[in-house]
């Protein structure tokens, strides 16, 4: 496992770096918005007789978040790939991962007035490798490549007065959800059926999208995605909400926070270990870091 992480981490700022740089560097009026941003952060402790204690540790996060937007005349296709993974290692500990993330979104748009849009989205959320939930000792298999997985497809309205803000409504969505493994799919990890693989819901999704310099070289991008399942507890509404603050203070060299938050009425956790009762729960994730940052088309 340690290899592959090694080499996720590479490919993530290979991908970042190289995708788009020679063509951030185009004419911008041109219908092709093409961009990324791309860090590796890294934080060590290394202790030697220290007599106040603590453990020696190693922590690298990389990720990339790259664009692909086409606008001209009534016609907008927006393009978003996210990609991240994150490794610890804590002294004699086996090298357990922090952050795993693979997502992309597509969305499809012909003006029907002013800033509003007739829209198509299409959005695959899924992570790289197996996961863990640790004890002090052992350690249970709870996620996979395609375990989840999720796709959504949707057809709406998306008012766009900006390049910076977006906000997408449908009443009519699919969402499918996926756990290709078997050891979680026999369990009817994350709602699907005890020994199924795929799971379907339609319903009504919502999603607002801002991506801006909100001060100079402080970027904030965020996304919020709701989604209400007709066919069961419409009630209970599905929320996935990132954020991500950078600070850029030189050409290279970065602060950066990102958090997610998530909420899944079908996604049960432990709530009582005694009596093993589960539940839904809100799932909150965050990492901080200085780090190396690369951004195309530099600012």
């Amino acid at each position: 496992m340690l290899k592959k992480a090694v080499y996720l981490l590479v490919v993530l700022l290979v991908i970042g770096y190289s995708s788009f740089s020679q063509e951030a560097g185009k004419d911008s009026t041109k219908a092709w918005n093409l961009g990324s941003i791309s860090s590796l952060t890294i934080n060590q402790t290394l202790l030697s007789h220290w007599v106040a204690g603590g453990q020696n540790s190693l922590s690298i996060n990389a990720f990339s978040k790259l664009h692909a937007n086409y606008s001209k005349d009534n016609f907008k296709w927006q393009n978003t790939l996210d990609l991240a993974y994150g490794m610890l290692k804590q002294q004699d500990l086996p090298m357990r991962k922090t952050d795993d993330k693979i997502e992309f979104n597509s969305q499809l748009g012909l003006r029907a007035f002013d800033n509003f849009y007739y829209t198509l989205l299409f959005n695959f959320k899924t992570q790289f490798t197996v996961g863990y939930k640790y004890t002090e000792t052992d350690s249970t298999k709870i996620s996979n490549f395609l375990a989840p997985g999720y796709l959504v497809f949707s057809a709406g309205m998306n008012y766009k007065p900006s390049d910076h803000f977006g906000l997408y409504a449908s009443f009519v969505s699919g969402k499918v959800t996926i756990v290709k493994d078997p050891d979680l799919s026999a369990i009817g990890a994350y709602g699907v059926d005890s020994g199924k693989t795929v799971r379907y819901e339609l319903g009504a999704y919502a999603k607002i999208s801002f991506n801006k310099e909100i001060v100079k070289n402080v970027t904030l991008i965020s996304n919020i995605n709701l989604f209400s399942n007709y066919l069961k507890n419409p009630q209970n509404i599905d929320v996935n909400a990132d954020v991500f603050v950078s600070y850029k203070a030189t050409k290279y060299l970065s602060f950066n926070i990102k958090t997610n938050f998530i909420y899944d009425d079908d996604i049960k956790i432990l709530i009582d270990e005694q009596t093993g009762k589960t539940g839904p729960r809100l799932q909150t994730m965050e990492i901080f870091g200085l780090g190396l940052t690369f951004k195309f088309p530099e600012q």
